[in-house]
């Protein structure tokens, strides 16, 4: 299964200048990467050789910035969890990302005949931020710092987690 991951690099652009200023920086950054998308102060590309010439036009104005590996939610099945405004950066275009630094995806898997899936995966409900078919696997998101939490309730209703991202 592949995952559609992005590449973000979040600008934290001096306040006070000149339109001319942001002019410069925005046709710079088209002169040297295609854009995927971008939400106010994040851009995000499709591959990761991006980085480097923007990151060298963002130094020469001396824009600190910060790299982020995005994954993309699917447009079509992806239920939200109580979480999901919390950690999805949703875009004008319409398009939704999770930040891999901050959440993690996984699947339940049933390798006893004896586990049960469902009740773990209500048990973890309230800690989802999103669940979404990837291939042909139901894959959920949850922030990060949870996955021990994940794997131990995967593990009291005999099932194992498989991580994704």
């Amino acid at each position: 299964m592949n995952l559609d991951i992005k590449y973000g690099l979040d600008m934290q652009l001096p306040d006070g200048k000149l339109p001319g200023f942001y002019a410069q920086i925005v046709k710079g950054i088209a002169d040297r990467a295609p854009l995927f998308d971008r939400h106010k102060e994040l851009l995000i590309f499709d591959t990761a050789e991006s980085y480097s010439p923007v990151e060298e036009l963002l130094r020469h104005y001396r824009v600190p910035s910060e790299r982020i590996t995005l994954l993309v939610l699917p447009s079509e099945g992806t239920e939200h969890g109580e979480l999901y405004e919390d950690y999805v950066i949703e875009t004008r275009a319409e398009n939704a990302f999770a930040d891999l630094a901050l959440t993690a995806a996984f699947s339940l898997q049933s390798l006893k005949p004896s586990a049960e899936p469902a009740p773990a995966l209500m048990q973890l409900k309230e800690h989802l931020i999103a669940s979404f078919t990837a291939g042909d696997e139901r894959l959920h998101l949850i922030d990060r710092q949870l996955t021990e939490l994940a794997e131990r309730i995967a593990q009291a209703y005999r099932c194992t987690v498989e991580w994704h991202a």
